[in-house]
């Protein structure tokens, strides 16, 4: 079964609203548009009937290309990382490979990623985000510089715990649009007590 035929719940239907509200107040939408697609979303049974409603009004994938894609030393195809969570998680820890520019659109879905034990391969790493009705959390090594440059929309992007910004550690720029979802970047997990106790 696709995506799209998935059974839509009323939190759903109710988040979908929540951004024809926004864009109506903004002047995206006129008034007779927002009435029809209100109808549309209080009678939407699928997720199919779900995304239409919204497609011209939240980008769902972030280009593929930007000014600093081509320009000299920027990133390649070959150095970035592209993650997807659709009604599904992507998960990460460990010594795993993060490349200069990373790539995640998040629909429904949950995208962790622990980078304390992770090898970096480059001082600036670029995490571009598209992401609806998802959650995102990064784990990042005390010392950590996180630049957040993202788009909220009924959304929040919170950094706690990463310390002190030391020129040593690797800079995190937070970059894309994050609609009814969350995104935290936080320090190591703390070591449960019983652990400590047996080091």
């Amino acid at each position: 079964m696709s995506t799209a035929e998935l059974r839509a719940s009323d939190s759903d239907r109710d988040r979908v609203a929540e951004v024809l509200h926004a864009a109506h107040a903004e002047g995206r939408i006129s008034d007779e548009e927002h009435e029809e697609r209100l109808l549309a979303t209080n009678r939407a049974k699928t997720f199919g009937d779900l995304m239409p409603l919204t497609a011209d009004l939240v980008p769902m994938a972030p280009s593929t290309t930007s000014s600093r894609d081509v320009r000299p030393g920027g990133p390649t195809d070959e150095q970035t990382d592209r993650m997807t969570a659709a009604l599904s998680e992507v998960k990460r820890d460990g010594s795993w490979r993060v490349r200069p520019r990373n790539v995640a659109n998040v629909f429904l879905g949950s995208v962790q990623l622990d980078l304390t034990e992770a090898v970096f391969d480059a001082q600036v790493v670029e995490f571009n985000v598209t992401q609806v009705m998802g959650s995102i959390v990064l784990r990042v090594p005390v010392g950590t510089t996180v630049r957040d440059e993202t788009a909220n929309v009924l959304a929040e992007t919170s950094v706690k715990g990463v310390g002190t910004p030391d020129p040593a550690f690797p800079v995190i720029v937070l970059r894309g649009t994050n609609v009814l979802s969350e995104i935290k970047v936080r320090g190591p997990k703390k070591t449960p007590m019983w652990r400590r106790a047996l080091t």
